[in-house]
């Protein structure tokens, strides 16, 4: 199951590096999508591949265009993008880099009682990501990690109440000490 698992973790990344092709600029960036996009492949189960491919087209996540000239495409639909962007969210992690900037990034929200649940719901991925709780609101870290907040505020459609800053903190002894810094 496990290995069922990572296989379709890979497929879905497949499908989400061919829409990422779409909006990348930089031609070094295309090159190690595409190079990193033919290592997965090539090192896939073409029949576990196959049955993956079925059940994501049962499920409604992806169709298959057949072009004139035989070349079949297979593509997300919109269930098949939340689908994605529900697994990326979930397998997301932050890697602390090898030295510290001695700036903290601070997470600070004020998300209204309506939407009680996605409040809930920011604290505990801010918790698993590795944020200190330092007040009920307030969730600090030391890394960078500007891109995966974003990715964060916009899953939970948020960015009206989250606020993301880049601070040194003084005092900051006892935040060195829990993070080991």
């Amino acid at each position: 199951m496990a290995q069922e698992a990572k296989l379709m973790t890979q497929v879905l990344e497949l499908l989400a590096a061919g829409t990422l092709l779409g909006f990348v600029k930089s031609k070094k960036e295309r090159r190690k999508l595409f190079e990193e996009s033919d290592r997965v492949w090539y090192s896939m189960d073409r029949k576990q591949l196959y049955q993956i491919l079925g059940r994501l087209k049962l499920r409604g996540a992806i169709e298959v265009i057949k072009r004139g000239d035989g070349v079949e495409k297979v593509q997300f639909t919109n269930a098949g993008r939340f689908l994605s962007l529900s697994h990326q969210f979930k397998s997301m992690k932050l890697i602390p880099k090898k030295k510290w900037d001695r700036k903290w990034r601070l997470v600070l929200f004020d998300i209204p009682e309506s939407i009680k649940k996605t409040r809930d719901a920011l604290r505990r991925k801010l918790k698993h990501l590795g944020f200190l709780e330092f007040q009920k609101s307030v969730f600090v870290y030391p890394y960078p990690c500007r891109d995966e907040i974003n990715f964060v505020i916009n899953f939970f459609d948020i960015a009206e109440s989250v606020y993301y800053i880049e601070a040194p903190i003084i005092p900051d002894t006892n935040l060195k000490k829990h993070f080991k810094i």
